[in-house]
Order: C-alpha cells, then sequence, then structure tokens
C-alpha cells in the first residue's frame, strides 16, 4: 500500500512538473499525494448571481444556499428560510442529509449581536437573490441564495447586426 501510495505522489509530481500552471492548483507535501485545493463554493454562488441577476424573492418558504466563509475556507448548506414583504424572516433552517430540517441555532451558530444591532432591518433585505453578507458570533461570514430566483443565462446586452444585416433591401 505504501508503494502504490509512493507511486501515486511520484507519477502526480511528474505530471505537476510538465505543467507549470498546476503548481498554483495544487499542494505537495513529501507525506501525501498532490491535493488540490478546496472549491470556493461562496464565490462560485455569488459569482452566478452576480453575472445573472435574479427575479425578486416572492413571499412563502423559499429553499436556499447557505454559504459561510472564513479566511481562504468556505461551506455551503442546503436550508430554507421564511420571505415576508420580500424580507427574511427569521428562523433560518438548515437541511440535514435525510431530508429533515433543523433551526441555524441548533448548529450552535448564531449571529454576531453587535453586527445585528449595527444592520437592523437591512439585515433581512434581499437584492437580487441575496440576503447581506452577515457575520456569525464565530467570525464567519455567511450568505443566503435564493438559486430559484436566478436568472437564466447571463444578462448581457445585445450587440446590434450590421446595417447589411439589419437593412436588407
Amino acid at each position: 500500500m505504501m508503494l502504490l501510495l509512493s507511486i501515486t505522489a511520484s507519477a502526480q509530481d511528474t505530471t505537476a512538473a510538465k505543467h507549470p500552471a498546476m503548481d498554483s492548483l495544487t499542494q505537495t507535501t513529501e507525506a501525501t499525494a498532490t491535493v488540490a485545493p478546496p472549491t470556493n463554493c461562496y464565490k462560485q454562488w455569488y459569482d452566478v448571481f452576480s453575472a445573472r441577476g435574479a427575479k425578486p424573492v416572492t413571499d412563502g418558504t423559499q429553499e436556499v444556499i447557505i454559504t459561510f466563509k472564513s479566511g481562504e475556507s468556505c461551506h455551503c448548506l442546503m436550508g430554507k428560510v421564511e420571505v415576508s414583504a420580500g424580507k427574511i424572516k427569521p428562523p433560518l433552517y438548515v437541511q440535514t442529509e435525510n431530508g429533515d430540517y433543523k433551526t441555524f441555532t441548533s448548529l450552535g451558530k448564531k449571529l454576531d449581536p453587535d453586527f445585528v444591532s449595527a444592520e437592523g432591518d437591512q439585515l433581512y433585505k434581499i437584492t437580487d437573490g441575496m440576503s447581506v453578507l452577515f457575520k456569525t458570533a464565530d467570525n464567519e461570514y455567511g450568505r443566503l441564495f435564493f438559486y430559484k430566483f436566478v436568472n437564466k443565462g447571463t444578462q448581457t446586452n445585445k450587440k446590434a447586426p450590421t446595417p447589411d444585416e439589419l437593412l436588407k433591401e
């Protein structure tokens, strides 16, 4: 087994040497095989919503992606929350692997009290299918993404055709 790990690590090191661009995408140690860094799910969701925009979020119970980030690490969870008059109405629920839902606070997470008092009612605002960036008591930052409301495709402007294409005589 150790021989197999050594061969795998050697093969991956050789591949990385042939492709210098891979160096920035992988981390290698002498004791372990090459490991790709974790995907930044927060940035992926934020980029999609920023590029596409979103329809207004309707009232009712809505499914969300709950993102948390701290430094370079992040994690994303499935959840749901009630929306009333276009604003988030606590509590926030997090989905478990078996499909059940637990409250955000049952996970040992709670919003930073100073942050809540500073943000006031703006904390529950939804803009472009996203909540505001919030801060937890354990110094993580998070955001809710109302993924069912994101616009399909990018929202770029359509380029005008040339006069020859448009003005056919």
